[in-house]
C-alpha cells in the first residue's frame, strides 16, 4: 500500500496571481544533499544514491503564498535522483518555507512507491537559505520526527516503502539574490561613488 509523508502542516495558500504592488525577487539556489537515511522503511534500506545535487532559479513574490507553482521556476540541474513529474514549488509567505519537488504528489510532499523528490528551505533570509530540521513543529520525518540531526529533504523510489532524508551535517544549501534592475543601478552608483572617494583620498 502506498503511503504519503506530509512534510509540513497544511497551509492556506493564496496565489498565484501577483498583485500590481508586489515586489518579485529572483533567487538562484544550489544544493548538495548527502548522508541519506531511510526514515520510513521497515527494515531500513541502504540509500541507492550517495548524493543529490542541483541548481534552480525562481522568481516569486515573497509576500505571496504559492502552491505547486511552475511559472517562474527554472531548474538548471538535478542529478542523482529520478522524478516522474514536472518540478514545481510551494511557498508559505507567513512561515517563509519554500519547497521544491515533483508536482504529481504536490511539491511539498513525497509519496512512497513513486520516483519523487522534495527540498525544504527556510528562506527567512532569502540570500541564505537553510534546510528545515526534522525537529521543526509540524514536520513529519518518519522515525526521525523531532530530531535536529536530520533535515526534511530527500527522495523516494518506485517499488518500495522507503523514504530517504538527509543528515544535516552532510548537506549544504547555497543561495544568491539577483537584484532588481533599479537596485543593481543603485549598487553600481554606490560603488562608483566609493571608488571616486578612494581615488580622491589617495591623490589628496
Amino acid at each position: 500500500m502506498r503511503s504519503s509523508l506530509i512534510l509540513a502542516t497544511v497551509f492556506a495558500f493564496g496565489l498565484v496571481g501577483v498583485p500590481a504592488h508586489s515586489s518579485p525577487v529572483t533567487e538562484t539556489y544550489s544544493f548538495a544533499l548527502g548522508g541519506f537515511v531511510d526514515i520510513n522503511g521497515s527494515p531500513a534500506l541502504p540509500t541507492p544514491v550517495s548524493q543529490i545535487t542541483g541548481s534552480f532559479t525562481v522568481t516569486f513574490d515573497p509576500t505571496q503564498s504559492y502552491d505547486n507553482a511552475t511559472a517562474g521556476l527554472v531548474v538548471h540541474s538535478l542529478t542523482g535522483v529520478t522524478v516522474d513529474s514536472t518540478l514545481g514549488f510551494t511557498y508559505d509567505a507567513t512561515a517563509h518555507l519554500f519547497f521544491l519537488g515533483g508536482t504529481q504528489n504536490d511539491s511539498d510532499f513525497v509519496v512512497t512507491g513513486t520516483n519523487d523528490f522534495v527540498l525544504a528551505y527556510d528562506v527567512t533570509d532569502l540570500s541564505n537559505p537553510a534546510f528545515v530540521p526534522c525537529s521543526t513543529p509540524g514536520f513529519v520525518c518518519g522515525a526521525l520526527t523531532g530530531s535536529p540531526l536530520y533535515d526534511a529533504a530527500g527522495f523516494t523510489t518506485v517499488g518500495n516503502d522507503s523514504l530517504w532524508f538527509i543528515t544535516a551535517a552532510d548537506s549544504n544549501p547555497v543561495g544568491t539574490t539577483v537584484p532588481e534592475p533599479a537596485t543593481a543601478a543603485l549598487v553600481l552608483v554606490a560603488l562608483l561613488g566609493l571608488a571616486g572617494a578612494r581615488r580622491g583620498a589617495i591623490q589628496g
